[in-house]
């Protein structure tokens, strides 16, 4: 499995069980610590990134030398960019992807906090 991929997948599967812990709490009328949000927030963008250095090299990206780091500093502005200017318009659509992974966990949270908490 190449580094790209497994990235994927780890989102997704993160993604899920950040939604799974999400849910549960929520239901009960509870809600996820907010170091546990910064921590998924920060799980997730550094995975990002990871997955944006192995896929440039797949790409023959002209990368600068901290590239990374950008990225991780500018990421709302960095990403949708690198994305755009490898894939086109297929960018954008990974890039509203990304994002719905990101925010998932939380929509599944409030869905359940909405529909099954009775107070």
């Amino acid at each position: 499995m190449s580094k790209k991929n497994f990235s994927i997948a780890s989102l997704l599967l993160l993604s899920f069980g950040m939604a799974v812990v999400e849910v549960m709490l929520n239901s009960q009328g509870e809600v996820v610590s907010d170091e546990t949000q910064s921590l998924w927030g920060f799980i997730f963008l550094v995975i990002t990134i990871i997955w944006v250095i192995a896929d440039s090299e797949t790409n023959n990206f002209k990368k600068p030398f901290d590239f990374g780091f950008l990225i991780y500093l500018f990421w709302p502005v960095a990403l949708p960019y690198y994305l755009i200017t490898t894939r086109g318009f297929e960018g954008f659509v990974f890039f509203l992807g990304l994002m719905s992974i990101w925010l998932g966990p939380w929509l599944a949270g409030l869905v359940a906090y909405t529909y099954v908490y009775t107070p």
